[in-house]
């Protein structure tokens, strides 16, 4: 996609701070980090979420983000990573993506599900079955 700022990472038209490239996948460094280390992983081939790849190719960005996990959990002596993929994204980058934020106790960070409050109305049981129900 031509407007999509990790695409134009990918084809060198932004500079950015690559921490590992292959044939499908790309790591940087993110922009505007929430801690040190903070890195993006895409897959080269554009998507705006999981549901425009393949299982092959959401398989090569998950060995990527673990490949590269492991490398950051040990170079900063972390003693935890947050992961979080941002699909179907609608006030960011519209290119399917994972942040690796390392985690330190007491950094003041929280759990991942600390990002949204929005309590259900319905019991889980009621939601769950709505998501059962659809085929």
């Amino acid at each position: 996609m031509k407007d999509c700022v990790f695409c134009k990472i990918i084809n060198k038209e932004i500079p950015s701070i690559t921490i590992f490239e292959d044939t499908y996948t790309m790591v940087f460094m993110e922009l505007n980090p929430s801690a040190p280390g903070h890195l993006i992983v895409i897959n080269k081939k554009h998507g705006y979420s999981i549901f425009e790849y393949e299982t092959e190719d959401l398989g090569r960005m998950m060995e990527t983000t673990k490949k590269v996990s492991k490398k950051v959990q040990k170079a900063l002596s972390a003693d935890s990573l947050t992961l979080g993929i941002n699909h179907d994204e609608k006030n960011g980058v519209p290119h399917l993506h994972v942040h690796i934020i390392p985690r330190w106790d007491n950094d003041k960070g929280g759990i991942i599900q600390s990002i949204v409050n929005n309590k259900p109305k319905e019991d889980r049981e009621t939601i769950a079955e709505r998501i059962r129900s659809v085929n």
